[in-house]
């Protein structure tokens, strides 16, 4: 908002100056081009014949006091100089005295940029024979008023209502954006069902439009996404009865195999096994889309989970090194038990798939503030920078560039591109972060944020 709405009020305000600027120039001009000069001296003829008729019958006391009547009419004034350049009042402007005493014409002088707008000389007499210079001054209107206190006025009035209008109105415009702005977080985090509310899809304009247009979207969207889910676990379903049949099958075939036909029938139940594998990752995927129940949750500690979970590795891969060290004071989270169990497990399985031969796998656990840090490193080729994102990707992987070790191949096959991106879904799930980098010595790295529970006493 706070973009929209400085932009509307600078707006507003280069509009008000401009617009006053070019008032006034016209204003003035206009004074000069039209015919109002001429009606403005055109009473100068009466106050030429008051004056003298005051000095006449009066004398200069007389005189005075009827100049002085003139303080009462801010937009016009009248001054008297006698034979000897003296005023009958003080306080005479500059430009007034410098046009009594000049060598120019008794016509008047016409300045609709000055001051003194207008200036008309005329002498007149006394009853004894004196003659005196009077000089009627007609003010421009722009000075009556001191122009310099009206626009610092008028620029204190523009810029509160500009600020009330510029709120209001920016108010106005981004109120609507900022629902979709926030509908937009809710479905990057998951939440399909989220909808622009009534009163803006009723909106007669162009946020209208664009109210009603997301609420399609938003709606196919979760629609495509239910049956993309529900499709993947009705198909997860249907497959598991056949490879029980299948399996039941191989192991009737066994019983009147010959030893020819074992190897067959081992890689058929190592396809099997795969196959089975592939089913249960998929279901497990399905199952983390869905929104966690978070009932079953418990405070984990994830130093002990970890190390039991690098044991078990130990034991079905003595040939795998690892190494597990901890800085952490804390290490609880509150987690699902299983879930977290497994999205470990995977990124450290995978760990071992790709550290080169007679190389280890370092854990590293930490705390910082409020956040368990998790970093699970190994010491294989690593991974193109364009790709380290994708790794987080169903069914991606990147065999050109991260092979794995030979004894990893001899001990089946090559996995399916599912293990980093459900670790990386349950982390997500938990309340916390996976990121994939390259360490700068070599190999890959994965940095887990996990957010930490106070112990109960």
């Amino acid at each position: 908002m706070r973009g929209i709405f400085v932009k509307i009020f600078l707006a507003f305000l280069l509009t008000s100056v401009v617009a006053t600027l070019v008032t006034l120039v016209l204003a003035a001009y206009y004074r000069e081009w039209s015919n109002e000069s001429i009606n403005l001296i055109a009473p100068t003829g009466g106050y030429i014949s008051a004056a003298e008729l005051t000095l006449q019958y009066g004398g200069e006391p007389l005189l005075i006091e009827w100049l002085l009547t003139f303080q009462r009419h801010p937009s016009v004034n009248a001054y008297v100089f006698d034979s000897t350049g003296i005023s009958l009042l003080d306080n005479v402007p500059d430009q007034v005295r410098e046009y009594a005493f000049s060598s120019e014409s008794y016509e008047a002088r016409v300045d609709p940029l000055g001051r003194s707008e207008i200036i008309v000389k005329a002498p007149i007499e006394s009853y004894d024979g004196r003659f005196y210079l009077l000089v009627v001054e007609f003010v421009h209107p722009l000075a009556v008023f001191n122009l310099p206190t009206y626009l610092a006025w008028g620029f204190g009035a523009s810029l509160a209502l500009f600020a009330v209008l510029g709120f209001l109105l920016s108010g106005y415009l981004t109120q609507p954006l900022r629902h979709m702005q926030r509908s937009v977080k809710a479905m990057a985090k998951g939440d399909w069902s989220v909808r622009i509310p009534r009163n803006l899809r009723l909106r007669q304009d162009e946020i209208g439009d664009l109210s009603r247009e997301f609420n399609q979207m938003a709606g196919k969207l979760e629609r495509s996404i239910q049956d993309q889910r529900q499709l993947v676990r009705d198909v997860s379903h249907e497959l598991r009865s056949p490879l029980a049949r299948s399996r039941v099958a191989l192991e009737l075939a066994r019983l009147d195999a010959v030893p020819e036909q074992e190897e067959f029938l081992d890689r058929i139940e190592l396809e099997t096994q795969r196959l089975d594998e592939l089913i249960g990752d998929l279901l497990g995927m399905a199952r983390l889309e869905i929104e966690q129940d978070q009932k079953h949750w418990q405070a984990i500690n994830c130093e002990q989970q970890l190390r039991h979970i690098v044991e078990d590795a130990r034991f079905e891969r003595p040939d795998g090194s690892l190494q597990i060290s901890s800085r952490a004071a804390r290490s609880l989270v509150l987690a699902d038990p299983r879930l977290l169990a497994a999205a470990f497990e995977n990124i450290i399985r995978n760990a071992l798939l790709h550290t080169h031969p007679g190389t280890s796998v370092d854990i590293l656990l930490a705390d910082e503030d409020d956040w368990l840090l998790l970093n699970i490193r190994d010491h294989g080729p690593g991974v193109p920078e364009d790709k380290l994102d994708d790794l987080l990707r169903p069914f991606v992987r990147n065999e050109d560039a991260r092979q794995r070790s030979e004894a990893s191949l001899g001990q089946g096959h090559r996995g399916f591109g599912l293990g980093l991106a459900i670790a990386d879904k349950v982390v997500r799930a938990h309340g916390g972060s996976l990121e994939l980098s390259n360490h700068v010595d070599g190999g890959l790295q994965a940095d887990i944020r996990l957010p930490l529970v106070e112990e109960q006493a």
